[in-house]
């Protein structure tokens, strides 16, 4: 295990996969039934694997995790895997989970350092986090170096963070994020150590003193209604919002090389003015499932070293 930031070159990267053939699924985390969740399930297990076949092109080793080591009624355990998984340096960090991915760590072999289970109840509170006992999910973070930007609202806590920091020791700088809900890595990309793609709704305001040297460039979202509504079952037109891929569909396969989901002409030229190849794989169906390559990754073996990146210029 390598990896100090989110963009230094790609060796080796978990991708998600999916166990198309359970059968035995109780619960899902879309509305959907039959034929319907069937083919969402194929098609996003097709992308995935699509996903493998650019990285192998690009000289990346490919590590998949087993989701058929699961037991639970959870049909997707082993898709939103940055949820729960994560590098930071040398060191191969399980993160929270709730109570309905207990046994996940089966489908993780040779977790270096693993956060402690609690039930739901400990955690939230009227749909609230609490700080009674640590929990943190790796979405939340986004690293830099020695520089770590994590959220404490909604998916972490300041427990959390400090669990965090007992792992990984005190040359790590941890730098919470308290205006932002939910997880960092849907509202900042850090596409290298001279560019960041912000959400525009957001206030950068506590990121912006560590970052002195870097063009930090804000997206407006389209909205595709004024008033939030129902537009598929479960999900509204603000949840397509994670679908934009200047967020979290982008992963960095090199500084100068990212891998997106759904690019249009005006985003590839985007990064081309960046100096930034764009490589685009077409998945129409991700506004609904509201994830995307970042949160489909872990980035196992990165070329690079600890220390400040933003020091250079």
């Amino acid at each position: 295990y390598n990896s100090y930031t989110e963009w230094d070159p790609l060796r080796s990267m978990m991708v998600a996969d999916i166990n198309v053939d359970n059968q035995d699924i109780q619960s899902d985390i879309f509305a959907l039934k039959g034929k319907h969740l069937t083919n969402l399930v194929q098609r996003t297990k097709t992308m995935l694997d699509q996903v493998c076949e650019v990285l192998d092109k690009q000289g990346v080793n490919i590590v998949r995790p087993d989701p058929t080591k699961f037991t639970g009624t959870h049909r997707f355990p082993c898709l939103n895997i940055r949820d729960r998984l994560g590098v930071i340096g040398n060191r191969l960090i399980l993160f929270s989970r709730s109570d309905e991915l207990e046994g996940i760590e089966k489908c993780f072999p040779d977790i270096d350092h693993m956060f402690d289970h609690f039930k739901n109840d400990d955690v939230w509170q009227d749909q609230k986090i609490k700080n009674s006992v640590p929990y943190l999910e790796g979405a939340n973070l986004i690293r830099c170096g020695d520089i770590i930007f994590t959220t404490v609202a909604h998916t972490g806590n300041e427990k959390g963070i400090d669990n965090l920091q007992k792992i990984i020791g005190t040359d790590y700088k941890l730098v919470p994020i308290t205006k932002v809900v939910n997880h960092l890595d849907a509202h900042i990309n850090f596409v290298n150590h001279k560019l960041m793609l912000y959400d525009a709704r957001m206030d950068i305001s506590e990121i912006q003193p560590h970052i002195p040297n870097v063009k930090a460039v804000p997206i407006l979202y389209e909205r595709i209604a004024d008033q939030p509504e129902l537009i598929w079952p479960d999900i509204q037109d603000d949840d397509v919002e994670n679908t934009n891929l200047l967020m979290s569909n982008t992963i960095t396969i090199d500084p100068e090389t990212v891998l997106c989901l759904n690019a249009k002409y005006d985003d590839i030229e985007f990064f081309h003015s960046n100096g930034i190849q764009c490589i685009t794989i077409d998945w129409p169906e991700q506004w609904i499932v509201n994830a995307g390559l970042h949160c489909f990754t872990v980035d196992i073996e990165r070329e690079g070293t600890f220390g400040n990146p933003f020091d250079k210029t």
